[in-house]
């Protein structure tokens, strides 16, 4: 007589099921695991994971066991962003849009990207080669030699972006552009240290909304503030609402920045940010920039929208939140002086 044997059940994936929608009974029908998606429509799997926290697409069920599996319908959608990317569309511009509106862009002229400048495409060459010791003395150098404003505004935030491009193209690993991030982020900590506002300068609180992990957005945008002589209490990346209202009202700051860099729908991003706004003391400015600006379908009521860095310290100076006079700093980067 044989014994009976109780296999194990199959253990779920190492990424975070939180995001996932548990499927219910019959749902499943056509659905097919993460491992024939990537077959059948060409994608990367890390592809599908940094989509789903980015742009809050796609979002897969959970089968009996706890895998990933995609409803037909999104698989379709897939393809038609695959398609999209093979003719230059960036992954931003497509991956949250509708059905309906991929089908629009098929077929349409995406202009070739733009040469990078020299020091740039320097610095994305060593990322892709693995040279990380090589590309922190070159980033180190460039600092040194233009100075922290220059170096922030036409080297670290173009060349962020182009390291992101090439990440959603598939020319990068996911891990290659973590890498980057923290070598970035070690870098302006040591300047950060020499470089800070004095004590009486107007305080801005910075954060990222739950599910945003963009840590080197608000330490760029630290440093702009502080060479413009704002001075920010960061709170940090991924931080619900009540929390960053919270804080607002105890410290008494001048306003708050919310980096909002997740594309996810148009409607959750406006949720998220209408909740912030009433959780905030009345009349407190709020700006909020990133990538999830370009998705709200209208303007939120005492709630300034900035797509990009420039546009947020065009912001805070509408705001008042600058000294009216110049602010001493601390310390000095680079061979140019640091003044409000």
């Amino acid at each position: 007589m044989g014994i009976l044997i109780k296999a194990p059940s199959r253990r779920p994936d190492s990424h975070p099921a939180g995001m996932d929608t548990p499927a219910p009974a019959g749902n499943l029908r056509g659905a097919l695991h993460i491992r024939e998606v990537v077959r059948t429509t060409g994608l990367r799997r890390e592809q599908l994971y940094m989509w789903q926290r980015r742009y809050g697409f796609p979002t897969p069920l959970r089968d009996p066991f706890g895998d990933r599996v995609y409803p037909s319908d999104q698989i379709a959608r897939l393809k038609l962003i695959k398609q999209l990317l093979s003719e230059g569309w960036r992954a931003g511009a497509v991956v949250p849009l509708s059905d309906t509106a991929l089908q629009s862009m098929l077929g349409l002229a995406v202009d070739e990207p733009e040469p990078l400048p020299t020091e740039i495409e320097a610095a994305v060459k060593l990322l892709s080669q693995h040279r990380i010791g090589e590309m922190q003395n070159h980033l180190s150098k460039l600092l040194v030699g233009q100075g922290l404003r220059r170096f922030l505004e036409q080297t670290l935030i173009p060349l962020n972006e182009a390291v992101h491009e090439r990440v959603v193209r598939g020319e990068m690993q996911i891990f290659q552009e973590l890498r980057f991030a923290d070598l970035a982020q070690r870098l302006l900590r040591d300047v950060t240290r020499l470089v800070r506002p004095t004590r009486d300068a107007k305080l801005v609180l910075l954060a990222t909304p739950p599910n945003d992990p963009n840590q080197l957005g608000l330490a760029i945008l630290e440093l702009l503030l502080f060479t413009d002589g704002v001075n920010c209490m960061t709170l940090g990346a991924g931080v619900p609402g009540q929390e960053i209202a919270a804080a607002a009202a105890a410290y008494k700051v001048s306003g708050v920045v919310l980096l909002f860099d997740r594309g996810i729908s148009g409607k959750i991003a406006g949720q998220e940010i209408r909740g912030l706004r009433q959780a905030m003391p009345a009349g407190m400015p709020l700006v909020v920039s990133g990538r999830a600006v370009n998705l709200l379908a209208k303007p939120i009521p005492e709630v300034r929208t900035a797509v990009d860095f420039n546009s947020v310290m065009s912001s805070i100076r509408e705001l008042n939140v600058l000294p009216a006079a110049p602010v001493a700093l601390v310390g000095v980067v680079g061979g140019e002086p640091q003044r409000a």
